[in-house]
């Protein structure tokens, strides 16, 4: 009996800080999450060519082994939106963790017409 409440102790131990570990490692990524999407959009800040209406898309790319940025797709069928976006932001330097690279990463923005 003494046994089995130690190893009850000891599971209740190890299952409680394997969650407040995760917990804290969520609460990283999250954050590292808003930094690449605010980096994201500043680098597309300067766009100037006129639209029509305003466009939303979304931006899907990867974090490459050299930290920079590599755009997969676009999804706009607006051609000069597409250009702007991976011209902007192909080969972008980011800092992020090396566990944060080579993931897939999808990113909505919003363009506003003027």
């Amino acid at each position: 009996m003494k046994k089995l409440t130690i190893v009850f102790l000891v599971t209740v131990m190890t299952t409680l800080s394997t969650f407040s570990n995760n917990e804290n490692k969520d609460e990283k990524i999250k954050k590292e999450n808003i930094e690449l999407r605010t980096k994201v959009v500043n680098l597309l800040k300067s766009f100037k060519i006129e639209l029509k209406e305003n466009i939303a898309v979304s931006i899907k790319f990867i974090i490459n082994s050299e930290g920079e940025i590599v755009v997969l797709s676009v999804d706009s069928k607006e051609e000069s939106v597409v250009k702007f976006v991976k011209t902007r932001l192909n080969y972008q330097k980011v800092s992020l963790k090396k566990s944060q690279r080579m993931n897939t990463y999808i990113v909505p923005v919003k363009f506003i017409s003027k």
